[in-house]
């Protein structure tokens, strides 16, 4: 008998992965440990075994949204060698092939909701957020990082709000060439400010 042994190693991942799509489709209200058993296909008594708590799973859950960042936008941004492959890279996240879809979108809402009265959810939020602007800081100033990242989250509630009608690329486009060439201009700025960072 191999007490305490988990039967399955992919277990905890897929009870994570059947957290968040049970989050996307029915929110955090709607989550508890026996429907989500069910959606990961995994024992009610696993469960417990990983997560003692319903609070505590749903943090973890939560926090491996974080590794949703690097091929949304640490790879495709560390590649970038011009103005014009940031503002491809940027133009991808919002609505290209790297974009979230509009379950991840629902997701990522029902995360800042609940994030407000959770001070756990809360450094997580932060922590997404540090990891995002960490992965443009190397190509425009902290201001610009700033501004981009309220720009995503615009763009992707405006995509929630209205999935039945696509965003235009053309007017995407034109709003990230005109913050990437803000920093263009800027560029002693965020030499300062990279020194201080």
């Amino acid at each position: 008998m191999r007490r305490g042994k988990p039967n399955d190693p992919d277990r905890r991942a897929r009870i994570l992965q059947a957290t968040l799509e049970v989050i996307a489709a029915d929110g955090v209200a709607g989550a508890s440990y026996r429907g989500i058993a069910t959606h990961a296909g995994v024992p009610l008594g696993s469960m417990t075994y990983y997560f003692p708590t319903l609070e505590g799973l749903i943090v973890d859950a939560f926090d491996s949204t974080r590794s949703h960042l690097g091929p949304r936008y640490d790879t495709p941004l560390r590649n970038a060698r011009s103005p014009e492959d940031i503002v491809d890279a940027l133009v991808d996240a919002t609505i290209g092939a790297t974009s979230p879809t509009l379950d991840d979108i629902r997701l990522y809402a029902e995360i800042r909701h609940y994030g407000i009265r959770h001070p756990d959810v809360a450094a997580v939020l932060q922590a997404v957020e540090d990891d995002a602007l960490a992965m443009t800081h190397g190509h425009v100033s902290n201001s610009t990082a700033l501004t981009i990242n309220a720009l995503l989250w615009g763009w992707w509630s405006h995509r929630l709000a209205h999935p039945d009608t696509p965003l235009d690329e053309a007017m995407v486009r034109r709003s990230f060439e005109a913050l990437v060439a803000i920093h263009a201009t800027d560029h002693p700025v965020h030499t300062k400010e990279q020194i201080h960072v």
